[in-house]
């Protein structure tokens, strides 16, 4: 598998996973598409800007069972990074090639914080940007998990990102979820001059072989258009649930059925992005 272009001197690429819909699988794609680069090789890094934290816990489970006699603490939260103007030092290291910078609830004072300290809506939607700047010399990759419905939150990461990936539960709510999301995507790539792609639409099926999963697929393709959404879909696997609770594993057959099922979609999310930076850079 090819490594992710590089752009703009070695800066890594900042890509936001998002839908406005809840439980359309968000946290498990940014945390197991990062797992599945980390271990080809790239270097990633997960921004938790859930105040949920579904993502930190996971992965810190993760770290947890890999090191199995490591204690692990976090001494500074997201919201305290924004308070104090850097991120620099808040990343925790899951594995090799694998960070995460941590959520905790009290990210959930985030949107307070940006009506307090912003003049304006371009400052509004811009104090995440540069502070996440400062993080991509480090990583060929940043994912930022995002809540499915903080207007602040959303807004500020569309802003600090290259791209979006939206992850598409097939089921109606989500597919209206999916729409609003973009529609929201295509007034802020207006209103501020963005220059953030779309890479696709991936899937997460409750049902492979449902009807209303492969009706709603359907109705996702005829929406955003077939190219947009991801040939690779991801089943409903009971183990992805039993991560929340484990964290991310890979030790039997049924860890090894979900780490193939994402690396077939990585795979197809490397290529999308590889073909967006080609053409960007033509």
């Amino acid at each position: 598998m090819e490594k992710l272009i590089k752009k703009n001197n070695n800066k890594g690429l900042i890509i936001t996973v998002g839908n406005y819909k809840g439980g359309a699988g968000k946290t498990s794609n940014s945390t197991l598409i990062g797992y599945t680069l980390a271990k080809q090789g790239i270097k990633v890094l997960v921004v938790d800007l859930d105040p949920q934290t579904n993502a930190t816990k996971a992965l810190l489970l993760t770290k947890s069972a890999l090191e199995k006699d490591n204690i692990m603490t976090i001494n500074k939260t997201i919201m305290s990074g924004v308070a104090n103007g850097s991120l620099v030092d808040l990343p925790v290291n899951i594995m090799p090639n694998y960070d995460l910078l941590p959520s905790y609830p009290d990210f959930g004072d985030f949107p307070k914080y940006v009506y307090k300290h912003a003049n304006n809506e371009t400052e509004e939607v811009s104090i995440l940007k540069p502070l996440l700047d400062e993080l991509r010399p480090n990583y060929d990759l940043i994912i930022l998990d995002i809540p499915p419905m903080s207007r602040e939150v959303t807004a500020n990461a569309t802003v600090a990102s290259d791209y979006t990936l939206i992850s598409f539960q097939t089921q109606e709510r989500s597919l209206t979820g999916a729409e609003n999301y973009i529609n929201d995507l295509l007034i802020y790539k207006d209103k501020f001059n963005l220059n953030i792609d779309v890479v696709g639409i991936l899937p997460v099926l409750q049902n492979k072989k449902g009807t209303v999963d492969n009706a709603m697929l359907n109705m996702a393709k005829e929406s955003f258009g077939e190219n947009l959404v991801f040939k690779s879909v991801i089943p409903h696997m009971e183990r992805i649930k039993r991560f929340d609770i484990t964290g991310i594993t890979d030790k039997d057959r049924f860890d090894r059925k979900v780490m193939q099922t994402y690396e077939i979609a990585t795979n197809e999310f490397i290529e999308k992005i590889n073909t967006l930076e080609d053409a960007k850079n033509e």
